[in-house]
């Protein structure tokens, strides 16, 4: 007895799979998937960064220069303050010698030395000041003069007599709006052979 085996397995190579959605002319290609692009990302990152940088630049400057200009306006103020008390302070120690030296009038050696304080001043506000009080004085023939004028007489008919030829002119000038007023016209100045020099005007 013959045993017949039947196989009804066909071979896999018979098996044929179709695609009815494909292009038999275009096969399908596989998509590539596009790699993630993060500079875009990147580049707003740093422009922001930059632009906070900027801002906080900005103000920092911005209050540097408040600042410097408050600690300038400080700085004036303290300055002329300290200009203002420094102008004071001279012009009191000029008024000092001024009031030292005043006694009804100023004797022209007097009024020499304290012009001379005015000359060597520095500060023009201050020179100006000590000025107008050293003009509003008057004038004195030195503690020298005559017996005449020492008397309390301080006529221009009076010898006024002066330790030196230059001290004579000075007071003469210093006071000649006055004995013009008063009629004279001119002075004289002679020596008493004592080494004191003697003024007297002439009408």
């Amino acid at each position: 007895m013959e045993v017949f085996q039947l196989n009804n397995q066909e071979p896999k190579s018979r098996v044929q799979r179709y695609n009815f959605n494909q292009d038999p002319e275009h096969p399908t290609r596989q998509r590539r998937k596009r790699p993630r692009r993060w500079w875009p990302w990147v580049m707003t990152l740093i422009t922001l960064a930059i632009a906070i940088l900027l801002v906080l630049a900005i103000s920092h400057h911005n209050n540097s220069t408040s600042n410097t200009a408050a600690s300038s306006s400080d700085s004036a103020s303290i300055a002329a303050k300290s200009s203002s008390n420094s102008e004071q302070t001279a012009y009191d120690n000029f008024k000092k010698k001024y009031d030292a030296y005043n006694d009804n009038g100023l004797t022209v050696t007097q009024k020499q030395k304290l012009q001379n304080i005015i000359n060597d001043e520095s500060n023009d506000a201050v020179q100006d000041r000590e000025q107008q009080l050293l003009d509003q004085a008057s004038t004195k023939s030195s503690a020298t003069s005559s017996s005449k004028e020492s008397s309390g007489s301080n006529s221009f008919d009076d010898v006024h007599t002066f330790s030196s030829v230059d001290d004579a002119q000075n007071w003469a000038q210093a006071s000649k709006n006055q004995w013009l007023q008063a009629g004279y016209t001119t002075y004289t100045i002679t020596s008493d052979g004592q080494g004191n020099y003697n003024l007297q005007f002439v009408h």
